[in-house]
């Protein structure tokens, strides 16, 4: 079997010759030890060289993402990936470099951000923001209730613009193995305090953006689908690794309607919506999966109490991706990485399960950790 039919047997319920696996994002710096040169791949070091890259013009931004693309395409042939999905970017532009590693992005209304890399820990990050763009509940709603005026329908060029770097990623990876592609996010921003004081006083009004947001994304089920893909990355963060940051009360009454109208959109459409969030999802996993019947989990994390075989006792069906944490990948020794990899893969049973990192591999993971986790793979057989 080739990349595209293990993935297809995945996604089927079949199982295939060997387990198929994926990579969400590997940091520049381990990306660029596989390869033996500067490459650009991933996490946060990689947003910031793309916004840093705005500063020399327009050409030099486009020509930083085609050798990202290229970057990325060849790590993934190198690691011999069977499924690859385009890295979260960082998309700003700054208006300049305060210092080395300081960005300032202006707005015309006087707001601001700075944001600083930190190349010891290859973190990048907000460090003052001015903009204003909403400071409270009621802002919010004012400033959601604008863009729901504007009609949900879509043009084209809309569409070509927001996914042309995906596309040009898309065209880079045909050749070698089936991409998958992030869009279609839904949920409130765990970690923005509006948002989570909105979702208790505003309770009916996010109900009805969230049906506005699906209504909107369901215009772009034809358009991705007519390019090739089958598979949607969405979701959003919502737990930590004790729980979800908001009740299932709160989900059931302003997230669960819109997401099952989108999950329905895509899957009349032939196309499988996965829900990707770190964390423990069990107080909410009944009413996604089952309920919802969302068809794909993904950015499973073992070490919060998700293993795949609570999962497979849970939901015999869902499709799995990842399972093998990120901080073991980080921190674990070489055997440990090693016990983890086989568990979740005896637990799979061979089918609806695709193998890989819970999330990110990061920055000063050890090479040895991660091809003892390509090893473990190679070695299974359905």
């Amino acid at each position: 079997m080739n990349s595209f039919e293990r993935f297809a047997c995945i996604l089927d319920g079949k199982k295939p010759d060997k387990m198929p696996f994926y990579y969400p994002t590997i940091a520049c710096t381990v990306g660029s030890e596989i390869l033996g040169r500067e490459a650009n791949t991933g996490s946060d070091s990689l947003a910031f060289k793309e916004e840093l890259s705005w500063l020399d013009g327009k050409q030099a931004h486009a020509e930083f993402v085609q050798k990202m693309h290229e970057d990325t395409v060849a790590l993934y042939r190198l690691l011999q990936a069977d499924v690859v999905r385009e890295t979260i970017r960082g998309k700003a532009k700054p208006t300049k470099k305060l210092d080395d590693n300081t960005l300032l992005f202006e707005r015309s209304d006087g707001g601001r951000i700075v944001k600083r890399f930190f190349p010891e820990t290859q973190s990048y990050g907000v460090l003052e923001d001015t903009t204003g763009k909403y400071y409270d509940a009621e802002s919010l709603v004012r400033h959601l209730s604008r863009e729901m005026e504007t009609s949900p329908d879509i043009d084209n060029d809309y569409l070509e613009d927001l996914y042309r770097d995906a596309l040009q990623f898309k065209k880079m990876a045909d050749p070698y193995f089936p991409s998958i592609i992030n869009a279609f996010g839904f949920g409130i921003p765990m970690y923005d305090p509006v948002w989570l004081e909105a979702l208790v006083l505003e309770p009916e009004f996010l109900r009805e953006y969230f049906l506005f947001r699906a209504e909107q994304y369901k215009r772009h089920i034809p358009f991705l689908k007519k390019q090739g893909y089958r598979f949607i990355n969405g979701g959003m963060d919502l737990a930590m690794q004790t729980g979800p940051m908001y009740s299932p009360a709160s989900f059931r009454a302003v997230i669960f309607d819109g997401l099952k109208n989108l999950n329905n959109a895509c899957r009349e459409a032939g196309l499988v919506y996965c829900y990707r969030s770190d964390g423990n999802l069990w107080a909410l996993f009944d009413m996604m999966f089952s309920e919802i019947g969302i068809p794909a989990y993904g950015e499973v994390d073992r070490l919060a109490d998700m293993s795949v075989k609570k999962i497979r006792e849970r939901n015999p069906d869902l499709v799995i991706l990842g399972n093998i944490s990120s901080a073991t990948l980080n921190l674990g020794t070489e055997q440990e990485v090693r016990q983890e990899v086989a568990a979740s893969l005896r637990e799979s049973e061979g089918f609806r399960y695709i193998p890989g990192p819970s999330n990110a591999i990061l920055h000063k993971t050890p090479l040895r950790n991660i091809y003892a986790m390509l090893e473990e793979i190679e070695r299974f057989r359905p």
